[in-house]
């Protein structure tokens, strides 16, 4: 086994599947895998030698659970030696709505500041985010 296919196999141990259905045009809707991790969850691809955050959403803004759920993934670039990046892009998640206030881009790009990610400004609206 390859260490990125390790990292997702422990991954997948510690969450559940949350897929969330996501409409994108008339009457067409794309599943979005999620799992679940606590009161957090995380759409990741797992291509090349990288864990790409696709999306991630926290269920419970302001009480941590976010915090958890960056920190776990870190954990696992750390231990297996793998990159993990994305994009810092607020976004409107799809139903069912998380209850509590959403972070702005600029909120956004300060937590992964704070979590140790390095960011590049793409523009007014999504920063390149990379750990280690």
């Amino acid at each position: 086994m390859t260490q990125l296919q390790l990292a997702q196999k422990e991954w997948e141990s510690n969450s559940i599947p949350n897929t969330k259905l996501h409409p994108i045009g008339r009457g067409v809707i794309h599943e979005h895998e999620f799992r679940r991790y606590g009161q957090a969850i995380a759409w990741l691809k797992w291509d090349g030698d990288c864990i790409e955050i696709a999306k991630f959403e926290t269920l419970c803004p302001g009480r941590g659970a976010a915090a958890k759920l960056v920190e776990f993934l870190k954990s696992l670039a750390d231990k297996y030696k793998v990159t993990l990046f994305g994009h810092a892009t607020a976004y409107q998640p799809d139903e069912p709505f998380p209850q509590g206030q959403l972070l702005s881009q600029k909120e956004l790009e300060d937590f992964y500041r704070k979590h140790g990610f390095r960011l590049r400004k793409i523009s007014d609206e999504a920063s390149e985010i990379l750990y280690p």
